[in-house]
Formats: C-alpha cells, sequence, structure tokens
C-alpha cells in the first residue's frame, strides 16, 4: 500500500486501516489465486493472480518488500507463479512506477519470454490506472 500510495496520491494512516477488498476478492473467488512470496522462511511479499478472460491469467497485484528487491526473490517467485499456470498472461503495471517498468521487462525477457507491450490510457483519476500491459504466452514448464 505504502509503494502504491505515491502513484495514487493518497496517504497511508499509521494508524491503518487498510482496504482489503481486493484481497477479500481473491481468496472468495474461483480462479483467483493468492501467493504469499517467502525468502529464508521470512514472509517476502505477495502476488495476486486471476483469470482475466478464457485460457489468460493476469498478475493483477505484485509486490517485494524492499528488503527483499534486487536479490532474485521477485524474478524467482514470477517463475513459480507461471509455472503453475501455462498459457497466456497479462502484467499491468504503472509507468510513473519506475522500478516495476524496469522489473517487469527485465524479468519476463530474463525468463526467455517474448512480451508485447500495450499502452492503456487511464480511466478515471484517482483510481490507480494501469498504464502498460504485458502480453505473453508460457508454453511449457521450464
Amino acid at each position: 500500500m505504502k509503494d502504491l500510495a505515491v502513484f495514487r496520491e493518497s496517504v497511508i494512516k499509521t494508524e491503518g486501516p487498510y482496504r482489503d477488498d481486493r484481497l477479500r476478492t481473491y481468496l472468495a473467488y474461483e480462479e483467483h489465486w493468492p501467493y504469499l512470496i517467502r525468502c529464508d522462511g521470512e514472509l517476502a511479499g505477495f502476488a495476486l493472480v486471476r483469470k482475466s478472460k478464457p485460457d489468460t491469467h493476469r498478475i493483477g497485484e505484485f509486490f517485494i518488500k524492499p528488503e527483499f528487491r534486487r536479490i532474485g526473490v521477485g524474478g524467482a517467485a514470477v517463475v513459480e507463479i507461471l509455472h503453475k499456470f501455462l498459457g497466456n498472461w497479462e502484467v499491468p503495471f504503472q509507468s510513473e512506477n519506475s522500478a516495476a517498468v524496469i522489473f517487469w521487462r527485465k524479468t519476463i525477457r530474463e525468463i526467455g519470454l517474448v512480451a508485447t507491450e500495450e499502452k492503456i490510457v487511464a480511466i478515471s483519476k484517482p483510481q490507480l490506472s494501469h498504464d502498460f500491459l504485458l502480453s505473453f504466452t508460457k508454453y511449457d514448464a521450464n
């Protein structure tokens, strides 16, 4: 939430509460999968995956705690997630989030996948819009 607050132009209150409606959706509905990402037994982040259309999965939310960034945890988590569901994938991210732009473009390329990138027009503010959508296909478990 804190990282996204910068792009949403919102303030995170120290006492909370945090909105949990998106998480509840991933816990309640079929074809929605929440994942906790761990490193050396510690909680390092999370990912929320859902089916966005037939035969296509989307990593709708992806977060790695700052102390676990730039050491391979995020990339390893992406590989594990992609192995769970073969086929078409979408990954939306915001152009303002330069770390996400670099991470997703680099990670997908390093995995050996070729992605197409589409610019998405923002529908409304202050809601967070996804400015870019990476699309690619994962054919096998390698």
